[in-house]
């Protein structure tokens, strides 16, 4: 992307946080970039071309988010996951302009479902590459015999996949501060981590 074309994707991210898809003008981003309307036409042809990128840029986040986290050990690898998306994630949601804007953006991806068809699908892509990256961290900690849960492998990921989605959101909607979310997160995948080290 160029300087300007990335420009323009980060302040209509900013704008779309603060509202929704349709509550965003065209005339509004514009104004906001300094540039000409026109100018603003040679990178996106339409607002809704803009608002796909801006959501591409969103998710293309995560393909690397595992590549930053230590995968020989499960409870390494929950606490880094765990450090890494209060510090880095978390606070891009809870310090935008305005004190509602943090759940505009779980809402912009139900809007963007609704506008592109094949929306849905790349989610399923993220949400494959973020079970296989648990799944290979959690083989490997039975493997090992940091965990001797009977529990399924797929089941304990879905488990701290579905826990941590849920936290985050509750963290996000309460205003929780880092460390309070951290703490909280921290000692529930925790206590759940003992179990997994049990037979029983």
């Amino acid at each position: 992307m160029t300087d300007t074309r990335e420009r323009i994707v980060e302040i209509a991210f900013k704008l779309f946080m603060q509202k929704s898809f349709k509550e965003v003008t065209i005339k509004e981003i514009v104004e906001k970039t300094g540039m000409s309307q026109g100018a603003f036409f040679h990178y996106f042809k339409t607002k809704e071309a803009l608002f796909l990128e801006v959501i591409e840029n969103a998710l293309s986040t995560v393909d690397d988010y595992y590549d930053y986290l230590t995968k020989d050990s499960l409870q390494q690898f929950y606490r880094q996951y765990i450090h890494t998306f209060l510090d880095n994630f978390l606070p891009e949601f809870i310090s935008t302009e305005d004190g509602n804007s943090v759940m505009n953006y779980f809402s912009l991806y139900f809007e963007a479902a609704k506008i592109f068809p094949d929306f849905k699908q790349k989610i399923s892509h993220i949400q494959e590459i973020e079970f296989n990256n648990w799944k290979s961290v959690v083989s490997k900690a039975r493997a090992n015999g940091e965990i001797s849960t009977v529990m399924k492998d797929e089941d304990i990921v879905k488990m701290f996949i579905t826990a941590g989605d849920g936290l985050a959101l509750h963290s996000i909607y309460m205003g929780d501060s880092n460390g309070d979310a951290k703490n909280n997160w921290m000692a529930l995948w925790d206590s759940f981590y003992e179990v997994l080290k049990s037979k029983n």
